[in-house]
């Protein structure tokens, strides 16, 4: 019995021999275990803006242009649609590099447009009195 008693103990302790151990404290592993999940929050946040900014843009580009399509340029959507969306296009790169302001393109909508932007609100004004 005892040469399998040693048997075993012989397999058990080359086991942990093989087996790495550290000794951390508690603030130590907090710092390991809060830079691993922040990565994973940080990149997870990332995916999701991403995500929504091109959800967002295809909603507001599409949108739209269904509605032309629709109402507004029956018979010729098919010679406009492609500059409309060019233009569409070049003034969100504008917007993108600071060069147009999105409180100046709410007054522009306002003053000419008879539409204010409130938060997710859309009023229109009076067409005749603002």
């Amino acid at each position: 019995m005892s040469k399998r008693a040693e048997l075993r103990r012989t397999q058990r302790e080359e086991k942990r021999a093989n087996t790495a151990t550290y000794n951390l404290t508690q603030a130590q592993l907090d710092a390991i275990v809060s830079e691993k999940i922040g990565k994973k929050i940080a990149e997870a946040k990332q995916e999701i803006y991403e995500e929504t900014v091109n959800t967002v843009l295809a909603l507001v580009l599409t949108l739209p242009l269904e509605v032309l399509m629709d109402h507004y340029w029956q018979k010729s959507y098919r010679q406009r649609l492609p500059g409309f969306v060019d233009k569409v296009l070049e003034y969100y790169g504008k917007w993108e590099d600071g060069e147009i302001d999105m409180e100046d393109l709410k007054k522009d909508l306002w003053e000419f447009g008879g539409i204010r932007l409130e938060g997710a609100t859309i009023e229109e004004a009076d067409y005749y009195g603002k």
